[in-house]
């Protein structure tokens, strides 16, 4: 009757009342804080909303797949934490806005420090491109990262935890600082070095990776323990798996590659998914030996035993679909990147196989905390991968002591030095 009243005097066309009837959802009902979705519990909660989102839209077919045939299980809560970077990585942005560019073989040019590309557009061929590069190529992680120890907990979704490894995990960026000087070699994009502590059987062994702004392949050394010395291996290894992992190297930390290693980068579209920006993910309890309680957010009893506790809210994504050569194992990555500009977080990765069937996802976790260096700013606090095909699973468990920007040396980086990072 209102509408009736207001048309006649307004004298709105009779289309723009359809479309107003049209566009005005029914109201939903929202679910109460800590809320479980599961598979008991998703066809109940899909027309109902989180923080004004239908949780219906907020479950990507990945997702949903998880929850329904792997019981996995996610708390809904409303968002308390964005996540928009460190005000280093927000000033050096702004400061920089605009200089970065593509050259003619898509390489990145021009660019100094903060992230290269802010502003993203669906209209723009080469947006999906930009964005990897916007993940890949500045410090809005830090500068440097030691996390020591890295826990790879390795399970057989039949049978459940197969073996806990030990792992340190160091990174130095050489170009796109935020500290100064941004750029400490133009030639080179960082070192990573990742050496296993335990157990006594396989410590000591130890990798190198050495990338390079030109889009050459990466220079990868090995420490080889039985013989005390260091071997390089092949670049070509870029893409195989992470020895007993479900992880390909050029997967780690979401992607670690090179973007023109790639065939494409196509930006498909901005939504909405459930994404943990104030992730409840402790570190290993040392006290216990009981990987239950050793490992608090698992859930190592019950199957698939992969699956782990924590709590979601509404993110907004870029969808980015990243195609590779012929010759990689996958026929293409789905991955969700956060939109805020100055914290691309890859809150999921899902991974297809050259039928184009759904093979492996990956789901991280993202605090803000305090760096080592004072600024507060995104922390990883889980890297969760499942092979849904081979019903097996590798986690990257947080350690009591993971250090984001700290203080570090580039010469601790060289094939040397490789040996020194078992102390």
């Amino acid at each position: 009757m209102m509408l009736n009243s207001f048309s006649r005097h307004y004298k709105l066309p009779t289309a723009i009342i359809t479309t107003m009837l049209l566009s005005t959802p029914l109201t939903a009902e929202e679910v109460t804080s800590g809320t479980m979705l599961n598979a008991g519990s998703i066809d109940q909660l899909l027309g109902k909303t989180l923080d004004g989102h239908m949780i219906s839209d907020l479950i990507p077919d990945s997702t949903n797949r998880l929850i329904r045939e792997f019981g996995f299980e996610m708390k809904l809560v409303p968002r308390s934490v964005e996540l928009l970077g460190s005000e280093t990585v927000i000033q050096r942005t702004e400061a920089h806005k605009g200089e970065a560019s593509l050259d003619s073989d898509m390489r990145l040019a021009n660019h100094t420090t903060g992230i290269p590309f802010p502003d993203l557009s669906l209209d723009d061929p080469q947006s999906g491109l930009k964005l990897i590069y916007n993940l890949l190529r500045t410090g809005w992680t830090g500068d440097t990262l030691d996390l020591n120890p890295m826990y790879f907990l390795v399970i057989d979704g039949k049978k459940g935890l197969q073996r806990e490894q030990g792992w340190r995990f160091k990174r130095y960026l050489m170009t796109g600082r935020i500290s100064a000087p941004h750029i400490l070699n133009e030639e080179l994009v960082k070192y990573e070095s990742l050496i296993n502590l335990y157990p006594q059987d396989t410590r000591g062994i130890g990798i190198l990776t050495v990338n390079y702004t030109d889009a050459r392949l990466a220079d990868v050394y090995a420490y080889i323990k039985s013989i005390r010395r260091v071997r390089r291996l092949s670049s070509g290894s870029w893409a195989d798996p992470v020895s007993a992992t479900d992880i390909l190297t050029d997967e780690t930390f979401g992607a670690n590659l090179d973007p023109t290693w790639y065939d494409s980068w196509e930006l498909l579209e901005k939504r909405w998914i459930l994404g943990a920006s104030n992730s409840t993910v402790g570190p290993i309890n040392l006290d216990s030996k009981d990987p239950k309680k050793r490992f608090p957010a698992m859930q190592l009893d019950k199957a698939p035993y992969w699956n782990y506790n924590d709590e979601y809210s509404p993110q907004e994504v870029w969808v980015l679909k990243g195609t590779p050569p012929p010759s990689h194992l996958v026929s293409h990555r789905i991955m969700y990147i956060g939109t805020a500009p100055n914290a691309p977080l890859f809150w999921a990765n899902d991974f297809y196989d050259k039928k184009g069937e759904l093979w492996r996802l990956m789901r991280i976790g993202f605090n803000n905390k305090i760096w080592d260096d004072g600024q507060v700013g995104p922390t990883a606090s889980i890297v969760w991968i499942a092979d849904v095909q081979r019903l097996h699973a590798t986690v990257l468990y947080q350690g009591e002591d993971w250090a984001f920007n700290p203080e570090a040396n580039p010469e601790d980086f060289t094939p040397a030095a490789l040996p020194r990072q078992l102390n």
